[in-house]
């Protein structure tokens, strides 16, 4: 089934095409296509509690392409989620009528749980087999963590991630990479999975990112490199190394995508604070994220005959 699966974060909007295969419950995400838009539709939220004109205008640009993307692909079935930017924004109501109309289609606000659950199913589905699993997304708004085996077993979804750390770094005094990851660590410190799993997958473009930064990749070879695998040690020195540059430098950087310097650094704190609490030796760098959850159970919808 030709699905296409869309994604309003906080700080992107990305879309998959693709063709799922297999059989209802043992599907498979196959001939993906991916898109992003960074749009920093989070940015000000935090200290404002609503999302800015022109970061929506930025994301309705980007949605209203998406829909001439998604015509002219013969897509089957579509579907749209909306994440921690519009479900914590004060006027998400408004910015959701207006998504719909720049799409076509209706989108859907989801909570961290569904978001960290979406995000499990389509990082494991593409994953080599493990007895249990860590799935860690850090998006701009938060950062979702589920252990599971076949199924998620916990799921916690924490409101601080690339956009939202870099706003407060500046404004709670955050100075030193000690001070900023020690709040890091004090945000965190509610997470806790009832056992330690087996390996721990990073998910979502931060984790791409600083993965193609430790091994000097450019962005288009990160994204081709779906299992890279770093030792916790590499993460944390590659987080010190990104801490040490300028946003200009970050920005040089073939691995670093155009918009995404401005909060890399604190993305990649996040990232490396959430591998150390989790207690992982190594992560699994997953290209397949969100989206690709989303798009398998789409697939497994219009198997059934539900609705989109």
């Amino acid at each position: 089934m030709k699905i296409a699966a869309v994604d309003i974060g906080t700080n992107t909007v990305r879309l998959l095409l693709a063709d799922v295969v297999g059989r209802s419950g043992h599907l498979r995400v196959d001939q993906a296509e991916r898109f992003e838009v960074i749009t920093k539709l989070g940015e000000g939220l935090d200290a404002s509690g609503r999302l800015g004109e022109e970061p929506m205008r930025r994301a309705l640009d980007g949605l209203a392409r998406y829909s001439e993307v998604i015509a002219a692909a013969g897509i089957e079935h579509a579907g749209a989620v909306a994440t921690e930017a519009t479900r914590s924004a004060a006027n998400g109501d408004e910015f959701m009528a207006r998504a719909t109309e720049a799409l076509g289609f209706h989108p859907r606000v989801i909570d961290g749980i569904e978001e960290a659950d979406l995000t499990f199913l389509g990082a494991t589905r593409a994953a080599e087999p493990a007895e249990s699993f860590c799935v860690i997304d850090v998006g701009g708004g938060s950062t979702e963590f589920v252990v599971g085996h076949s199924f998620p077993d916990y799921a916690m979804s924490i409101e601080i991630g690339s956009v939202r750390l870099t706003e407060r770094i500046l404004s709670k005094g955050l100075g030193t990479p000690a001070a900023v990851r020690g709040y890091v660590d004090s945000v965190f410190a509610g997470v806790r999975p009832p056992y330690v799993p087996q390996r721990v997958l990073g998910s979502g473009g931060t984790f791409v990112t600083v993965g193609a930064v430790a091994r000097g990749l450019s962005k288009d070879e990160a994204e081709g490199h779906h299992g890279l695998v770093l030792s916790h040690s590499e993460l944390r020195s590659t987080v010190d190394r990104l801490l040490a540059m300028s946003i200009a430098e970050v920005a040089a950087l073939p691995a670093v995508p155009q918009g995404r310097a401005e909060v890399l650094q604190a993305g990649a704190v996040c990232a490396e604070r959430a591998v150390a609490h989790i207690g992982g030796d190594e992560l699994t760098v997953s290209v397949s994220d969100i989206l690709d959850g989303l798009a398998l159970h789409l697939t497994e919808e219009g198997m059934t005959g539900s609705e989109a």
